[in-house]
């Protein structure tokens, strides 16, 4: 329950299943502010291989820091190659940062390739999550790039905490 006045963050998660191209979701939203509801749009291209994005590729496409033992994964590095012929300045636009912190290259020169990396903070050692972070680039459409991000624990002797939200499969 929200003061009248007071605002919170609402996370709404897009699973692409099996959808490929482009899709469009309105999720709606009820509020006890009365008549009409909210709705938001959400336009996203689903791309089959994500190896052949453009104007950027990210390898890899998706980051696993899960743990099957005692030695703790906190930290990932990927890649973001520029296959455009324009260098690209990289922002972070949204990001999980309970769970992770994330480094991104200021810029991507065009034909090159730059590292970021993931770091996941003290609370993302400790639970299994699926959450994601995207960025946004500096090419005339604006270019937003979702990545997901996923952490299973599975140590010997210890039971895994899961975090509410994506992945839960109605645990809530």
């Amino acid at each position: 329950m929200l003061a009248v006045g007071d605002s919170t963050r609402l996370e709404i998660i897009f699973d692409t299943k099996q959808y490929r191209s482009r899709m469009e979701k309105r999720p709606r939203i009820q509020t006890n502010e009365g008549p009409p509801d909210k709705t938001v749009r959400i336009i996203a291209t689903i791309v089959d291989r994500p190896d052949s994005t453009y104007p950027v590729i990210i390898k890899p496409y998706k980051l696993d820091l899960s743990q099957f033992g005692d030695d703790v994964r906190d930290q990932v590095k990927f890649t973001i190659s520029n296959v455009s012929e324009e260098d690209l300045a990289v922002t972070l636009q949204s990001s999980k940062k309970d769970y992770f912190t994330v480094d991104l290259p200021k810029v991507v020169k065009a034909g090159q390739t730059a590292e970021g990396t993931l770091t996941l903070t003290d609370m993302g050692t400790k639970i299994s999550f699926a959450k994601s972070f995207t960025f946004q680039l500096s090419d005339m459409t604006g270019s937003r790039f979702t990545v997901p991000v996923k952490r299973t624990m599975r140590t010997p002797g210890v039971q895994a905490t899961p975090a509410k939200g994506y992945g839960d499969q109605g645990k809530h």
